[in-house]
């Protein structure tokens, strides 16, 4: 590493991000990295903390590991790298053996500077052991939340990560979150083993978000007023999938370019509805929670929830989905008595009783024939439907339970859904020019795969089945056909994309009567559950406390003032508000200003009062500055 580490890292910024300056704290947190201090950066969504463990990975050579819980999310990440040039893999534990074993060598040999695992996989000791003879550098965890029970999204996995240290005693670590509270910050540290505390942390403040709760019974027509009034790109979330494609049609017939995203979508169709949005083709996406994680768009100027979500938490996070862009944005919470009181619900359906936990583990096992004593790493296409009608369950109590049995480490769920079809050559050349020769009939799709899709011979390559039919002049069906005989004579490796989750057996199956739960963490699990919906709860009850004032409060920090532009600050102010602004519009229209020309021009008017309404003119952007004079642009 060269003594001048700021100018490498601004040189790496420069070369593969095409960026001249860090953002806020970006820097601070990388050069704590390359100090080789455990580092926990806090940075709200948005702030760009990929950058902080990026960078640095690139600085120190080798591998950085990466842990992550999304497979979509290292998908996209590993995509980005690419993109740019830098060498990155994704292993998950949906993957086949073969295709561990290809990514590994290929780690091992040097050739991977970002090597993504999900947490699940770590808990494999001869996989873990396999992993100690890279050359890892750094270990990054992503979503760093998740390792705390004190979490929202609590994954028993990542319990796991501290463990892979012991193989790495001089490799600094680095975990990032975007929504932690007091305990969750304590408890990351300590569950992956920091060596000294060392928390870099960005204020949550977002000065650009204007937060607005409304009790709204007729939730519709408030939506397409609030579309109208603001425009632009905007982002709308709803409670379950049905209802995505409803408000999708229901915005469609009111003349505003909308789509549904949802986890039940096709994976090309998913991918076809975001990069529409992403591309500005349509306005309005409505998606359930499964949107919005690794997605980077930076002019949404709207994020609305028309369903309570079930933590401050979640909500904080995809609420800092709009004005990544530093201009305005508004996040609002549209809501009723009756939304309330079915989070309430909710929470008896999220605990089924530790019986029918134990029932749908037997139910589970049984459907996949896992034998007693067997099944560990064993992965499955998970279909909630079959088994529930098979076994006279309620899907809603079998998903519950299943989070459960996920947090208590005996099984993994997986929405694999994300990840598209990808191919491997494991012929070389002569075999394959011999295939051909032999087979006739496969040499268009054999052609054609090596015209299209480069390092196919290094690595899996993501392929789309239709784009690769339409090429070889066949349909998609007769395609997947021929990838199936090519992977089955050993050719090439085909590993078909599926619409269904996957469900891994994280260890050997348990006779359902020696199944155990500790009474006391489904307990507390529930407790916190209750706790994080009874916040949400009370935000929305709240009108005395300035909206960003509370979010704040609730990730322990207390020392900033009223946001000032929130429906409770909105609701203090006094009642000709709006004329004062008004009227210093029409004075700067007229005539361009100094401050101490329309302080005189304003003498009327309470200081506090018209201060605070220019403040919010020049932050709106409807009043501009130059120098010392302040005017209305014209139009």
């Amino acid at each position: 590493m060269s003594t001048n580490i700021k100018q490498d890292i601004h040189q790496v910024l420069k070369k593969y991000w095409n960026y001249d300056s860090f953002r806020p704290l970006q820097e601070d947190i990388i050069l704590s990295v390359l100090r080789k201090h455990d580092t926990l950066a806090l940075l709200p969504t948005g702030g760009g903390k990929s950058v902080c463990f990026q960078v640095p990975g690139i600085v120190m050579g080798g591998t950085t590991l990466v842990i992550s819980p999304l497979i979509s999310l290292m998908n996209d990440q590993v995509q980005n790298l690419k993109s740019r040039g830098i060498s990155a893999v994704a292993i998950s534990a949906a993957m086949n053996f073969k295709e561990i074993d290809v990514a590994l060598n290929n780690a091992a040999l040097g050739h991977v500077q970002f090597l993504y695992l999900s947490p699940e996989r770590i808990q494999n000791e001869v996989f873990r052991q396999k992993l100690a003879y890279l050359p890892i550098t750094l270990i990054a965890v992503d979503e760093a939340h998740c390792i705390s029970q004190w979490g929202y999204d609590f994954r028993p996995s990542y319990l796991k990560v501290a463990e892979i240290r012991s193989y790495f005693t001089d490799v600094p670590i680095i975990a990032l979150t975007a929504s932690a509270t007091k305990h969750v910050v304590e408890d990351i540290q300590v569950q992956l083993e920091f060596k000294d505390q060392n928390v870099i942390r960005q204020s949550f403040a977002r000065k650009n978000l204007r937060y607005v709760v409304q009790q709204e019974e007729d939730k519709i027509t408030r939506l397409l007023k609030l579309i109208a009034n603001i425009g632009g790109s905007g982002v709308v979330y709803v409670r379950n999938r049905k209802k995505t494609e409803e408000l999708a049609m229901i915005l469609k017939s009111k003349k505003i370019s909308a789509l549904a995203y949802h986890a039940g979508l096709k994976f090309d169709d998913r991918e076809n509805v975001q990069e529409q949005w992403l591309q500005n083709q349509i306005q309005v996406i409505c998606a359930t929670n499964a949107f919005g994680m690794g997605i980077d768009k930076a002019d949404v100027r709207f994020v609305v929830h028309m369903d309570l979500p079930e933590s401050l938490e979640a909500y904080f996070q995809e609420a800092g989905r709009g004005g990544r862009d530093g201009k305005i944005a508004y996040s609002t919470i549209f809501y009723t008595t009756a939304d309330q009181l079915r989070l309430i619900d909710n929470f008896r359906f999220a605990f089924p009783e530790l019986d029918y936990i134990k029932q749908t583990y037997q139910a589970i096992c049984n459907y996949y024939q896992v034998a007693i004593e067997s099944g560990q790493g064993l992965s499955v296409e998970f279909d909630i439907d079959k088994i529930c009608n098979s076994y006279n369950l309620l899907p809603v109590l079998v998903y519950n339970s299943i989070k459960f049995l996920e947090k208590e480490n005996y099984l993994s769920f997986l929405d694999a859904g994300f990840e598209a079809s990808k191919v491997l050559m494991l012929g070389n050349k002569e075999e394959l020019y011999s295939f051909q020769i032999k087979f006739p009939k496969y040499e268009p799709v054999i052609k054609t795969l090596l015209r299209s899709y480069g390092g196919l011979f290094e690595d899996y390559v993501f392929i789309n089945e239709k784009d690769l039919a339409y090429r070889v002049k066949t349909n998609a069906t007769e395609l997947t056909e021929q990838l199936k005989f090519l992977d089955k004579t050993g050719l090439l490796s085909y590993v078909p994309q599926s619409a269904l989750p996957k469900l891994i057996f994280v260890q050997d199956r348990v006779n359902t009567k020696y199944l155990e739960f500790n009474p006391d963490n489904y307990k507390k699990l529930k407790q916190r559950y209750l706790e994080r919906i009874n916040a949400v709860i009370d935000y929305t009850k709240e009108d005395k406390v300035c909206r960003q004032v509370q979010l704040l409060m609730y990730f322990n920090e207390f020392n900033y003032s009223d946001c000032g532009h929130c429906d409770v600050c909105i609701s203090k102010r006094p009642k000709d508000y709006e004329k004062v602004k008004a009227k210093m519009l029409e004075i700067l229209k007229a005539q361009a200003s100094t401050l101490e020309d329309l302080k005189e021009q304003m003498y009327s008017v309470n200081d506090e009062t018209w201060i605070k309404a220019f403040n919010e003119l020049v932050d709106d952007g409807r009043v501009l500055q130059h120098e010392d004079i302040f005017y209305v642009k014209s139009k």
